[in-house]
């Protein structure tokens, strides 16, 4: 028998390359990638290099959305450095506080409106035509700002801009949750809230630097550049399927399980997809024979109506527990706690916040691939509640002493050091969860419309709070939002521990089927169902 000769590390760099007939080796039988010698199998090495090639596609994706998610967050931080410098002094538009409330908050009045209108423009056109068609209110909102001398030219840009990240943010988790594998799908449906904030920080950054007119210009360079880039991606296959291009949609999961093993995995997800539709189509059909077609008896079914639920109800937690009040009013809340606490740069801890949600979302990406949804949701909201329930009660302790503090820069540091780890540990969890939730949770057949309407009422909700925020601030104090935040978060923290389902690892398929299950609270479902079971490869 011949011997069979092992192949090291250094020798399989053409494999890595695709080029296997360069190698000139002999596969070795293995069960292990890398022995104690440092020899590698042939078999296992490009077993590694088509995994390789059907997650690069994806991540080409991902960076897509990267570009334009990151153009949409810096006109949601926008206002947090367009405000001082609007109401400072040396200002040529000088603002007071009642219409800088409204030059922060109408970027959340007018985010519903393209919100409402992507669910039913990507159901008819695309995801990914939405996600290129929103490109242009984007970049016309901020070549207004640019230009504006007047503040009616700051509003319709901010207008514009809101309603482009309201037509950008459903489609674009839509478009994630459907491209990813199940393996796949934490890691891609987090992306936009990584980029989110770095676009925040960015803005941020720039503002403390330079004039707000100048950050506008230079706000425009994302939003073109994910247009070429959208440009040379394929659409959701899953929507191809529902429009009957199942020719389209068969190339595109090729391409985007990679050229290797893409073929047989793309066969066996095409057949998944069109045997969901024609089960669809019979249900409808039976419907119809029955005279049963409402739309409102489809909509009180429980695998549309329980996770429609859970969605709006976290979206609202998310709004009350701060997690965007801090991003709008980052330097007013933090002058706030200037005055409460004294010696608070805060020019610099807005962008300190900023940074830290960038490496806590950052982390949470990863989190996702080996934590389930449920254990990192409970960890931020119990994690964040002791945060700002802990700086409301400090802040509260120096306004009610009557006593100077004996340590000024010690009271700083406590203070900045509560609001930033209030801010990591939201960020880890609050942030990203529930817009990964509409992703997965809603079901396909109503993901394109309803995901859009909850983006909507998400946005109308949030309009409202950042518009009464400064009020509730003068009244309240910082202390009192601090509470707030911490008994909103708390709440979520409990709702998400009876009602959340775990869905890491699991197709969109299954988790639909979870909910057409009698069970309404997590804990009490059937083991069957099961969602945390072993992950999918």
């Amino acid at each position: 028998m011949e011997k069979k000769t092992p192949l090291k590390i250094e020798e399989a760099a053409p494999i890595l390359n695709g080029d296997v007939s360069a190698a000139k080796l002999k596969v070795i039988s293995s069960q292990n990638s890398i022995n104690r010698n440092g020899i590698v199998s042939t078999e296992d090495l490009q077993q590694h290099t088509k995994k390789l090639r059907g997650i690069i596609p994806q991540m080409l994706v991902s960076g897509a959305a990267f570009l334009l998610a990151a153009g949409a967050g810096m006109p949601i931080g926008f206002s947090a450095v367009l405000l001082p410098q609007l109401q400072s002094n040396s200002s040529s538009i000088p603002t007071d506080d009642d219409l800088g409330s409204w030059i922060a908050s109408v970027h959340s009045a007018a985010t519903p409106v393209g919100s409402f209108v992507s669910g039913l423009m990507m159901d008819k056109w695309g995801r990914r035509r939405v996600l290129q068609l929103c490109v242009l209110p984007l970049t016309l909102g901020w070549v207004l700002m640019a230009v504006a001398q007047s503040h009616l030219l700051i509003l319709a840009g901010r207008i514009l801009a809101g309603i482009a990240v309201g037509l950008s943010a459903a489609p674009g988790q839509v478009f994630l949750g459907e491209v990813a594998e199940p393996r796949m799908r934490g890691l891609l449906s987090s992306i936009p809230y990584v980029s989110y904030s770095m676009g925040i920080l960015v803005v941020y950054a720039m503002g403390a630097t330079m004039h707000w007119q100048t950050v506008a210009w230079l706000a425009t360079i994302l939003p073109l550049l994910s247009l070429l880039a959208f440009t040379l991606l394929p659409e959701s296959p899953v929507w191809l399927v529902r429009n009957n291009r199942e020719e389209e949609a068969k190339k595109a999961l090729t391409w985007l399980r990679g050229a290797d093993n893409g073929g047989k995995v793309a066969k066996q997800e095409l057949q998944q997809l069109v045997g969901r539709v024609h089960n669809e189509e019979e249900a409808r059909i039976r419907q119809a024979l029955s005279g049963n077609t409402s739309s409102w008896k489809m909509f009180f079914k429980p695998e549309v109506l329980k996770p429609i639920t859970i969605v709006n109800v976290f979206n609202l937690v998310q709004i009350v527990s701060g997690t965007y009040l801090v991003i709008f009013y980052a330097v007013n809340l933090i002058s706030e706690t200037d005055d409460e606490a004294g010696g608070i740069d805060k020019f610099l801890a807005a962008v300190l916040t900023a940074v830290v949600r960038l490496i806590f979302i950052t982390l949470a990406c990863f989190l996702l691939i080996w934590v389930g949804r449920r254990p990192l949701a409970i960890f931020s909201g119990l994690s964040s509640s002791a945060a700002a329930i802990a700086v409301g009660s400090f802040l509260y302790y120096r306004v009610s002493s009557s006593e100077p503090s004996p340590s000024p820069a010690l009271d700083t540091w406590i203070v900045t050091g509560g609001i930033l780890l209030y801010v990591a540990t939201n960020t880890v969890g609050f942030f990203v969860l529930p817009g990964i939730a509409i992703g997965e949770l809603l079901p396909v057949k109503i993901r394109g419309p309803f995901g859009g309407y909850i983006f909507a009422i998400f946005n109308l909700a949030l309009f409202f709070i950042a518009k009464v925020f400064p009020a509730m601030l003068n009244a309240m104090g910082s202390h009192g939002m601090f509470w707030m935040f911490g008994l909103s978060s708390l709440f979520g923290t409990i709702f998400v521990y009876l009602f959340f389902p775990e869905t890491k690892g699991k197709s969109l398929e299954e988790i639909e089927d979870y909910f057409a299950e009698k069970n309404v609270l997590w804990i009490t479902r059937k083991k069957s169902q099961d969602v945390d079971g072993p992950t999918k490869a």
